[in-house]
C-alpha cells in the first residue's frame, strides 16, 4: 500500500481511508462493509455503478454503496480523483436491527454540484484527509469529527431506504462461507455449480444457496459471474488474447454468454470496450492504484478551496 494512502481506526472502532489518485482504466471492483465516495478533482471520469453509466466532471461527487460492482476509466490522460471510505457499520446504526441502510441520489451534475449538500460532502472529506496528513491529535481529532459530519450530511441530504442485513454469522457459519469463498476464488475459471459447493461442504444445495445470499449479501451464481468479469476485464485490459479465449479462459462457457453477461454490466460489447483502452492509462500493475501526494500543488489547491466554503 502507498504511504500516500492515509489509513486510521480509532479506539471505539470507526476507522477511514482515503487518497488522490490518477484514474486509470477500469478495474472493476466492490466494497463489502464500506461506502465509497468518489470525488473528481481533474479531468473527466466515465463511471459505471451497478448497471448505470454517467459521466463525472470537476468538483462531482458520488456515492457508492457496498456490494456494488464499480468502476471507471478517464477521459482525458491525467484525470485526477479523491477517494474515501466509510464502514457500513457507521451508517447502518441508522437503520433498525437486521437491517442495512442504502443511500440513493447522491450523485451531482452541472445542475447539483454546487448545491450545499455536495459542498458540504467535499468540505468534510478533504477535511479528514487534511486531518490524517498532517497526523497529530488534535488534527486526528478534528478529522473524526469531520467523519461523523460527513455521515450526518449524506443521511440527511439524500434519499434512504433500508434492506435485510447480510446476518451476524457465528464461527461455524464463518468458516463455511470462507471455504465457499475461498474454493471460488481459487476456481473461478471453472465449471462451478452449487452442486460442487455443496459436495465440498457437505451441506445440501438449498442450505448453501440460502446462507450464501444472507451473510455475502449476493447470490451464489451473482457472485460468480461478477468474479468472472473482473478477471476477464483484467485480461481485456492487460493482454491481447481473444474475445473467445478470455471469455473461455474466466469460465463462460462461450463467447456468446460472455458478451451478454458483459453488456448487461457495461451497456457495451467487450469488444467496443478493449478498442476504448488507451495504454498510456493502463497501471503497471493492474490493481495498483496510482496515488498522488498530498503536497502536489493542485491537489492541495483543491483540497484547501473545499475546505474554506
Amino acid at each position: 500500500m502507498s504511504q500516500e494512502i492515509y489509513r486510521k481506526q480509532w479506539p471505539d472502532g470507526l476507522y477511514t481511508d482515503c487518497y488522490v489518485h490518477q484514474v486509470m482504466n477500469f478495474r472493476y471492483h466492490w466494497h463489502p462493509d464500506t461506502f465509497e465516495i468518489n470525488i473528481l478533482l481533474k479531468g473527466k471520469q466515465h463511471f459505471y455503478q451497478g448497471t448505470d453509466i454517467y459521466d463525472l466532471e470537476e468538483n462531482d461527487a458520488v456515492l457508492i454503496n457496498p456490494n456494488v460492482g464499480h468502476a471507471s476509466y478517464c477521459d482525458p490522460e491525467g484525470t485526477i480523483a479523491f477517494v474515501l471510505h466509510i464502514p457500513a457499520a457507521e451508517i447502518n446504526q441508522f437503520a433498525g436491527p437486521g437491517q442495512k441502510l442504502v443511500i440513493t441520489g447522491c450523485l451531482s451534475d452541472a445542475k447539483t454540484r454546487d448545491k450545499q449538500a455536495y459542498r458540504h460532502i467535499r468540505k468534510y472529506a478533504a477535511e479528514i484527509l487534511y486531518g490524517l496528513h498532517l497526523g497529530d491529535p488534535v488534527s486526528v481529532y478534528d478529522a473524526r469529527a469531520s467523519l461523523q459530519k460527513l455521515v450526518g450530511t449524506l443521511c440527511s441530504c439524500f434519499e434512504t431506504r433500508t434492506s435485510e442485513s447480510p446476518q451476524q454469522t457465528d464461527e461455524t457459519t464463518q468458516k463455511i462461507i470462507r471455504s465457499v469463498l475461498d474454493h471460488i476464488e481459487t476456481n473461478w475459471s471453472e465449471k462451478i455449480t452449487l452442486e460442487d459447493i455443496a459436495a465440498i461442504t457437505g451441506y445440501n444445495r438449498t442450505y448453501i444457496s440460502t446462507l450464501f445470499g444472507q451473510t455475502v449479501g449476493i447470490r451464489f451464481y451473482d457472485y460468480l459471474t461478477r468474479l468472472r468479469l473482473q478477471h476477464a476485464i483484467r485480461d481485456l485490459v492487460t493482454t491481447d488474447k481473444s474475445l473467445t479465449d478470455i471469455a473461455l479462459g474466466n469460465g463462460f462457457p462461450d463467447l456468446k454468454t460472455f458478451n451478454t453477461r458483459f453488456r448487461d454490466m457495461l451497456k457495451i460489447l467487450p469488444s467496443e470496450y478493449r478498442s476504448r483502452i488507451e495504454e498510456n492509462t493502463i497501471a503497471p500493475e493492474y490493481y495498483e492504484i496510482q496515488s498522488i501526494p498530498f503536497n502536489d500543488p493542485l491537489i492541495e489547491k483543491k483540497l484547501m478551496e473545499y475546505m474554506q466554503i
